[in-house]
């Protein structure tokens, strides 16, 4: 019996519902479930990325704190403050900086994870001496910062007024009682003598009309008194002459340093850590570099020939 037109009909619709039901149980109870594995997969396996970065970096961040209690600054505020503010004016001195003041403020607690100590560092120089002053700040291993510095200029006397805004840091359970007397490693170089040029080139443009005081300081004389040989340095910014003797120490608006020997008509001085040889007429910044060692060689000979 031949199916008619009907039943055939009928056939392909009951062939489409089961076609239509099969992919509805395919994609609700098979594929989607599948897929929304996959998706949960890939968000656990983000979950887990994240969370191992977050251990790696807690550690890290645990070795750095160990490493910054031995910089710490003393866990007693106290004593922080009085230690380092201490510390501060010995920079200074040694950098033969003047008229220094020191202060501080309340320590802020930030993020739970340390303090922060303000001090407010007042005095006044040089270039060459506030060169000196950082060179001692960023190669001591301690956990501070300049976080502001002002440089005004003293009229043209070749002197700054300096102001500096500076934080150290105070790690708690440091149990330290001291300061950091490490050195860092911060510094491109280790030796102060490198930093020289930055006074040497005058950057500020400090001076009577724009000139510059190396230009401006000369060594105008050599004489003696009493048997001792003087060298006379004049600063023609100020007119001011100044008379040293042999390994006497100087200041001036130029720079500061010492005269390591006088000869008959030169005079050779060392300023951080260069020595420089001058002839009378000479300003500072036409000196001669000279190594240490052939200044030493000749000290002798010098000395007798202007007692002669």
């Amino acid at each position: 019996m031949k199916p008619t037109r009907q039943q055939i009909l009928l056939g392909f619709m009951a062939m489409m519902v089961i076609f239509q039901l099969g992919d509805y149980v395919l994609n609700s109870m098979i594929q989607g479930p599948l897929e929304n594995l996959r998706n949960e997969q890939g968000t656990l396996q983000e979950d887990i990325k994240k969370r191992e970065k977050l251990l790696s970096e807690a550690r890290v961040a645990g070795k750095k704190i160990e490493l910054w209690k031995k910089k710490s600054l003393p866990t007693d505020i106290e004593t922080a403050r009085s230690l380092y503010r201490n510390w501060l004016l010995d920079v200074i001195r040694k950098a033969k900086l003047q008229n220094a003041t020191v202060g501080s403020g309340s320590p802020a607690n930030r993020y739970g994870l340390y303090r922060a100590m303000p001090f407010d560092l007042k005095t006044r120089g040089t270039l060459l001496q506030l060169t000196n002053a950082l060179f001692r700040f960023y190669n001591s291993d301690q956990l501070h910062e300049i976080k502001s510095l002002r440089i005004t200029p003293v009229g043209n006397s070749g002197q700054f007024d300096i102001s500096l805004g500076i934080e150290a840091l105070i790690i708690p359970k440091s149990n330290r009682k001291s300061l950091s007397t490490g050195k860092a490693k911060l510094l491109v170089s280790s030796d102060p003598r490198d930093y020289a040029i930055i006074a040497r080139d005058n950057i500020f443009g400090i001076g009577v009309n724009n000139q510059d005081p190396m230009k401006m300081t000369i060594l105008s004389a050599v004489t003696s008194r009493n048997g001792k040989p003087l060298a006379w340095i004049t600063e023609l910014i100020t007119g001011r002459v100044i008379k040293v003797a042999p390994q006497a120490s100087f200041e001036t608006v130029a720079l500061s340093g010492r005269i390591v020997q006088i000869e008959q008509e030169s005079a050779i001085i060392e300023t951080g850590g260069q020595r420089m040889k001058l002839t009378i007429g000479q300003s500072f910044a036409q000196g001669t570099i000279i190594q240490p060692e052939a200044t030493d060689k000749l000290q002798t000979q010098s000395d007798s020939k202007i007692n002669n």
